[in-house]
């Protein structure tokens, strides 16, 4: 009787011994997620407002009432002061002012939304912002100059991909519940003066050095924000928002300019 080829046997072993080794490798890669690519870091110079549109940067002016004010070039015409930096012919930065709302003392709130972004806890946000200047009022020292209180803040959204998703109002829409917010510039509205002694325009006690260090900066300063709170890399947005209460032209605000945004993502080399 002839024996049975022993051939396909043996195939079948090595092919067995095979599985068994490959099952033995490292697949920690499956569990384990990949590094994020860094598709976020950029700088935006806002040399003109229409570049930093083509580039997904979004304006909203939701002030209580509207007024004409818009983030425009320079803050208006002619441009509110010199840009932090300028890389061409025109103003070089981005700004807005008190007109933002047509009330004497409404409620301003401008929004400046950047474009979508992959986030992760640890990316930075750094910005260059300062205030404009205007002569003080009649009964103060001749030679004043303030700011009025102005305020700024930066807040970030990763609850939707939408740009739109601002507030109206005191009311911060989707940009709110990761920081809350990130960046809050002056929100005791500090008036600036370069005169210590002079009056608020609230009616509130008279400036002193320590009420103008804490007042919206009237030169270039350099601001510096982090995420955090993410339970994972996710899809979203920043926004700064130009905020007043009792702000008009009646009340608290001059104008904001913003130069200098830079987004680093921690996965950056």
């Amino acid at each position: 009787m002839m024996n049975k080829p022993i051939l396909p046997a043996l195939l079948y072993l090595t092919t067995i011994g095979i599985l068994l080794l490959s099952s033995c490798k490292d697949d920690t890669y499956l569990t384990i997620a990949p590094p994020i690519e860094d598709h976020s870091s950029f700088t935006e110079t806002f040399d003109t407002t229409a570049a930093a549109l083509s580039r997904g940067w979004r304006f909203f002016n939701k002030s209580v009432p509207l007024g004409p004010s818009v983030w425009q070039d320079g803050g208006g015409t002619p441009a509110f002061f010199t840009a932090y930096q300028n890389n061409g012919s025109n103003a070089g930065f981005i700004g807005t002012d008190h007109l933002s709302t047509s009330a004497g003392k409404g409620i301003i709130s401008q929004w400046l939304v950047s474009p979508l972004l992959l986030m992760q806890n640890g990316d930075k946000i750094v910005f260059y912002t300062r205030a404009l200047k205007w002569p003080g009022y009649v009964n103060d020292d001749a030679n004043d100059s303030t700011d009025f209180a102005n305020r700024l803040q930066l807040f970030v959204n990763t609850k939707n991909d939408s740009a739109e998703s601002v507030g109206e109002g005191e009311s911060t829409g989707s940009f709110t519940g990761v920081t809350d917010p990130v960046i809050d510039i002056n929100p005791t509205y500090y008036e600036w003066h370069n005169t210590p002694g002079s009056y608020p325009i609230d009616g509130g006690p008279a400036s002193t050095a320590i009420t103008i260090a804490q007042g919206y900066p009237t030169e270039w300063t350099r601001f510096e924000g982090k995420i955090t709170g993410l339970a994972k890399p996710t899809n979203g947005r920043f926004a700064f928002r130009y905020f007043i209460k009792d702000g008009g032209s009646a009340g608290r605000g001059s104008g904001i300019g913003i130069d200098e945004v830079s987004y680093t993502s921690i996965s950056k080399k």
